[in-house]
């Protein structure tokens, strides 16, 4: 199945009803896309997709792999080509020490932020045409030690090879893959974390160069720049939203 020229073209969002996710969707949204927004939760997701210009909401569960090939069966069955793809959906790492990280939460982790993008990305194959691209969410924790979240950067860092690998392979083929490194924001997510408590977020502030976090916006602004034409250039890179927390070589 090949797309109408005149057609808008068309981006995955996982993650996409709330946080870093739902915050790139809508500047897609704007600038013409139609967009899918994946997120376990789908009646949050298709809430969402209705304040949108041209979206829509699809219940996914980045756990279950065959549900992951199952959505992106049907993306391709509807839409033929995909022309972007966010892999910003994941799950909190929850503070948790090394020797108190079980086989069943170190799974989880990588089942959501590696092998559920994995299989995505992979399904999704036959619609990536030349000129797509793809960026994935990872972490400044996958690029600087941390301590009580081993399990997360595990996850995170293995997206930043993931990006890497990709862009190698599929650099031929006109398909461009990058990925970004957020620092803390606040998120649903990380509120639920932090148990609200303002003093988490403002301690991290303290320490920023820019003394104050990067925002969901903020975030999703670098992501869309990636996915535009002006990012044509680049690939296998990671740039960070941190407020200076992560600089560059």
């Amino acid at each position: 199945m090949t797309r109408n020229s005149s057609a808008a073209k068309v981006a995955i969002i996982t993650g996409g009803a709330s946080g870093i996710g739902l915050a790139s969707a809508q500047r897609l949204a704007a600038g013409g896309y139609h967009v899918l927004l994946w997120d376990k939760d789908g009646d949050k997701a298709i809430a969402a997709a209705k304040s949108l210009a041209s979206a829509e909401g699809v219940a996914v569960d980045l756990g279950d792999t065959a549900a992951v090939k199952a959505a992106a069966a049907a993306a391709l069955l509807t839409h033929g080509v995909i022309d972007a793809v966010v892999a910003s959906g994941g799950i909190s790492g929850n503070g948790r020490a090394f020797a108190e990280v079980d086989e069943a939460f170190f799974d989880a982790m990588m089942n959501v932020h590696v092998r559920g993008h994995f299989f995505l990305l992979q399904a999704l194959l036959p619609g990536l045409k030349e000129g797509a691209s793809i960026v994935l969410v990872s972490s400044i924790y996958a690029r600087i030690g941390v301590k009580t979240m081993p399990h997360y950067a595990a996850a995170k860092g293995a997206l930043l090879a993931l990006t890497k690998a990709l862009a190698t392979e599929l650099g031929p083929k006109g398909i461009r893959v990058n990925a970004v490194t957020p620092g803390l924001i606040r998120t649903p997510m990380t509120e639920a974390s932090s148990r609200g408590s303002d003093a988490f977020f403002s301690d991290r502030e303290a320490i920023l160069p820019l003394r104050r976090l990067t925002t969901t916006d903020e975030v999703a602004a670098s992501i869309c720049f990636l996915l535009s034409d002006d990012a044509n250039g680049l690939t296998g890179q990671a740039i960070s939203p941190s407020s200076g927390e992560v600089m560059a070589d």
